[in-house]
This record gives C-alpha cells, structure tokens and sequence, in this order.
C-alpha cells in the first residue's frame, strides 16, 4: 500500500473517532431533576428533547396516532432515570427516580 494511501486511511479514520467522541459528548448530556420539574403536561415531545439527549422512545413501532408513547431519559449515574408518557403528541404523565 503506499504511503499517500496510508495517510488517507490515517486521516479518515482520525476523522471518525472525532465524529463518535462528538457523538458521545451529546449524548452524554442527561437530564436533571430541575429540567424534570420544568417539562410540564401537555408539552410535546420536542420540549423534552430539548433538555437532554440520553431519551430513547420506548415503543417504536407504528401505531395509531392516538396509542400512548413512552420515552426514557437517564440521568447523570446511568441508574437515574425518568418516564414520559404521551398520548396523540401530547404529555399526559412523567415519573422520575433517583434524579439530583
């Protein structure tokens, strides 16, 4: 292989290890029980989104509008977390554990 390739695969591969650390540096941002207590009933699900990226959708698969949605999001000790529900876009009920 020559030299001028072996840089470029050099290069590349810098190139997406700074992608993943970018990567894991956003989602590496948890969600506290201040940004809890702010996410209010009937807010949407891109309110919560916008406080923390650590959320994952719990049931992902294509149902009628109206079909209740949860979401998870995780605080910062990765044992922390709280649930939302929503049903037709909308907040309906939250819970949390252990968030500080």
């Amino acid at each position: 292989m020559k030299k001028s390739a072996i840089a470029g695969l050099c290069t590349l591969g810098l190139l997406v290890a700074a992608g993943a650390y970018e990567g894991s540096a956003i989602a590496s941002d948890p969600l506290t029980l201040a940004e809890f207590n702010e996410i209010k009933a009937g807010s949407s699900v891109r309110t919560l989104l916008r406080y923390a990226s650590t959320c994952q959708q719990e049931n992902k698969t294509e149902r009628a509008d109206n079909y209740p949605v949860t979401w998870t999001c995780y605080g910062a000790d990765g044992s922390s977390n709280a649930v939302f529900f929503y049903s037709e876009g909308v907040l309906f009920s939250k819970s949390q554990t252990g968030l500080q």
